[in-house]
């Protein structure tokens, strides 16, 4: 699949698309991202708040309809589709108390999505959440396998990770065999690796790993100069992350796809270009395909991840050495 890209703050965007600043999506925009070499394209959908709210979680037909366009462009123009139900943490929180909701609420999403999109073929990927995690406490983003609280967590998003997969093989149509990413807590690379992570059962075998890497964390997403160089502390950290993936789930049959990765610009365009040549490069060797974070903002500091131009259809020039070193890597 090459490398990916992701629509960020777009569909995922509360209330509507262009609710954080992200230009309405046309086909155009969609269709020269496949000659600037992307295979696979990310599209975050926020869609708890699309919907009748608790116990059906029906979906407004009108964005779901707004999805599915999208998402036809986007074959159409050639590329592989991931879509996913993103920032509706708040929906399937992990935790023992909001474990029955979060249960309905994914049958009740996937089944959803499965129906409307049984007869699209086994380019379209589901991902069943992201990044869930105990928002608002101390281990929001710091997974713990021996804290009785992440313990909860993980069996919580085991039951909905599951609830995923059954929903979308009992839908019918071309589902049987459909491709469905499923995340640990936080889409954290080491809650995967944690021995509190389990896949779920699937009867065609076709589950995926996904996780979320931006690593290093000081270099990719402080804001701060400090960190601001790519160094040989950076590249043990990107080959250790590598290598455990590839030894805990590659090597054993299950394929990886980071959905998201990329790193925040500090004005440093030439240790940006580092990063992505030996992220891309390592992750390449290992069979690991990337989809890079792209929210739009071209700033300097923190959540600064713009890398195409949503209106020239172009590569911002802040961040052409930044794809130039995502590319050279894909090759190496």
């Amino acid at each position: 699949m090459k490398a990916g890209w992701n629509l960020g703050n777009t569909l995922d965007a509360m209330p509507g698309e262009t609710s954080w600043g992200q230009p309405y999506t046309i086909r155009e925009m969609i269709d020269a991202l496949k000659g600037l070499g992307f295979g696979l394209i990310r599209i975050p959908v926020s869609w708890g708040g699309h919907t009748s709210g608790a116990p059906d979680y029906r979906i407004e037909p009108e964005w779901l309809d707004r999805v599915e366009t999208v998402v036809g462009w986007a074959l159409d123009a050639g590329l592989r589709v991931i879509i996913n139900s993103h920032h509706d943490n708040d929906y399937y929180y992990p935790s023992p108390e909001n474990a029955e909701n979060a249960v309905s609420f994914m049958r009740s999403i996937w089944t959803q999505l499965a129906k409307r999109f049984s007869d699209y073929d086994a380019r379209l990927i589901f991902e069943s959440m992201n990044e869930p995690r105990l928002a608002g406490t101390a281990q929001e983003w710091v997974f713990d396998e021996n804290n009785p609280d992440c313990k909860e967590a993980a069996r919580v998003i085991a039951l909905c990770n599951q609830t995923c997969v059954d929903a979308v093989r009992e839908a019918g149509g071309r589902n049987f065999a459909r491709m469905i990413m499923v995340p640990p807590y936080a889409a954290s690379p080491s809650a995967a690796m944690s021995n509190t992570f389990s896949l779920p059962e699937d009867p065609s075998g076709r589950v995926l790993l996904s996780v979320h890497a931006y690593t290093p964390y000081q270099l990719c997403m402080l804001g701060t100069k400090k960190y601001s160089e790519f160094n040989d502390d950076c590249r043990t950290e990107i080959s250790g992350l590598m290598s455990g993936l590839f030894s805990r789930f590659i090597k054993k049959g299950v394929p990886v796809i980071i959905g998201e990765t990329g790193c925040t610009n500090k004005g440093n365009p030439e240790e940006r270009r580092k990063w992505a040549e030996y992220f891309f490069s390592k992750a390449c060797r290992r069979g690991i395909t990337c989809v890079i974070w792209d929210n739009g903002e071209v700033g300097v500091g923190e959540e600064n991840f713009g890398l195409y131009d949503r209106v020239s259809h172009k590569i911002f020039p802040e961040s052409e050495s930044y794809y130039e070193g995502m590319i050279s890597g894909l090759s190496k």
